[in-house]
């Protein structure tokens, strides 16, 4: 109890001593490798935490509330079909507490049970009318919703006081609006669910733009170290938030010797710890400046595959899907030899919209930018100038740029091309993603269980005067997109 109550307060060393002394006593149960492995996410130890919280799993336990707490450890090192059995386990020795329900129903969303989703997310609002994240979660899965969903939302949103659940009753009320084909209505709710969140926020544009072009010296400054083609190694698939980046990861993963490895943010940590720039931030001018200008990352690499140990799979390729990993794009491919990276490209109205229709991790502040429609057109406009500086300066037998209205519209062409450039031989797997079964936890869980389609491409066209606004920005920022 005592070294739960030191890690409650961020007591990593107390916690530490307290689980060793535990440890001497010749104790050895579940919950003493659940303490390990909250000890080494705090310390952003991934490849300790995911072999603390397997022992952990393997010993197993009868209590409802501990078979919790793990759950959500498994899913925070990506083992998101064993967080499933115990989020279930949790669920069926408590199935009053709604925050078990709606982790399970996260779970089985994640690893493709849409209807076990649903199922959870129903079952949390019989027993939490009030319950903000399952509202928005079940819109997402919900193609018709009946008109008091929406009666029930605006009343929820108009007693909501505070910041956060107004942004997500009202990202839910913009859902439900857009399912009915209500676009101005859908974006109006998404402007007054976001004011207050980018008043808290301040988003700061000046910061980005810095941002962006320490990473484009880097591109600059690249000089290609020993390129070694293999027949194993990571697969970077980078780019901005929802422009199809989960659809590239599952075409590419749906190859039998290819390992898909989620999201990682293990070499930003690693790159950090290296160099060792001033400042918490992972991703930040000073450690991009220090990047660009370091002769010798081999050991970044050594670390970033260390830490990565145990999630990467048995087979010889495997995917890493983070996709701000593009502002390191010139130090991957300098500390791991063997990478490749995959960068998607999206219409940048499209990309506008996809980014400001989505809710991202509120306690990110990189997607800051989210909260404001001239935020989000800054942004995307100034990954486009990025992008292009990439495709420039990289080298294109390592660095390959994936348009997403090209694979959508071109599908086997496009695959066939992406699969050669992975240094992969063609498997007709890959053109059925939508079969691939490995856990998807990313905004696009529901989006990629469907085979591939060209649905998403000029949505933005439905936004009349909010696209015009998107454009004006584009303009004043240098980009005309009139003509294209």
């Amino acid at each position: 109890m005592l070294a739960h109550i030191a890690l409650e307060h961020d007591n990593w060393p107390g916690a530490t001593k307290l689980a060793d002394l535990i440890r001497r006593s010749g104790h050895s149960e579940a919950w003493l490798d659940l303490i390990d492995a909250r000890l080494a996410l705090a310390r952003q130890e991934a490849a300790a935490a995911r072999q603390a919280i397997a022992r952990a799993a393997q010993a197993g336990t009868d209590n409802p509330h501990l078979a919790a707490q793990i759950a959500v450890v498994l899913a925070r090192t990506g083992l998101h079909e064993e967080a499933a059995k115990f989020s279930a386990q949790a669920v069926e020795g408590t199935p009053d507490e709604p925050g078990y329900r709606y982790n399970h129903a996260i779970e089985l969303q994640f690893v493709g049970d849409l209807a076990g989703a649903r199922t959870q997310f129903e079952a949390v609002l019989k027993l939490a009318p009030g319950h903000a994240q399952s509202w928005l979660a079940l819109l997402g899965l919900e193609d018709n919703p009946p008109t008091e969903w929406r009666d029930t939302l605006e009343a929820l949103f108009g007693e909501a006081s505070d910041v956060q659940a107004r942004l997500i009753f009202g990202h839910a009320l913009a859902k439900w609006h857009e399912a009915h084909g209500q676009w101005d209505e859908s974006f109006d709710w998404l402007e007054r669910a976001k004011e207050g969140k980018a008043r808290e926020v301040g988003h700061d544009r000046e910061q980005t733009d810095r941002l962006f072009a320490a990473a484009a010296a880097g591109a600059e400054r690249f000089t290609d170290p020993s390129w070694q083609e293999s027949e194993q190694g990571p697969i970077f698939i980078v780019g901005l938030p929802r422009s199809g980046t989960t659809l590239i990861e599952r075409i590419v993963a749906a190859h039998p010797l290819v390992h898909s490895a989620g999201e990682l943010p293990e070499f930003g940590i690693a790159l950090k710890r290296h160099l060792q720039t001033p400042g918490q931030h992972v991703l930040d001018v000073p450690l991009l400046e220090a990047a660009a200008g370091a002769e010798d990352l081999a050991p970044v690499g050594r670390d970033y595959l260390r830490r990565i140990a145990g999630v990467t799979g048995d087979k010889p390729f495997f995917t890493d899907k983070m996709p701000f990993n593009v502002f390191y794009a010139p130090a991957i491919l300098k500390a791991l030899p063997q990478a490749r990276i995959v960068c998607l490209r999206r219409f940048p109205l499209d990309v506008v919209f996809a980014n400001f229709r989505q809710l991202f991790a509120t306690g990110f502040s990189y997607y800051s930018y989210a909260y404001g429609l001239g935020d989000t057109a800054h942004f995307v406009a100034r990954f486009e100038t990025l992008c292009d500086r990439l495709e420039r300066e990289l080298p294109p037998d390592r660095f390959m740029v994936q348009r997403y209205e090209d694979m959508v519209t071109d599908q086997e062409h496009q695959t066939r091309r992406l699969i050669e450039f992975c240094g992969l031989e063609w498997d007709a797997a890959c053109l059925s993603p939508q079969s691939n079964r490995q856990a998807v936890a990313t905004a696009s869980a529901v989006q990629v269980r469907s085979p591939v389609h060209a649905g998403s491409v000029g949505r933005w066209k439905r936004y009349g005067p909010a696209a015009e606004r998107v454009l004006a920005d584009f303009e004043s920022l240098g980009l005309d997109l009139r003509e294209g």
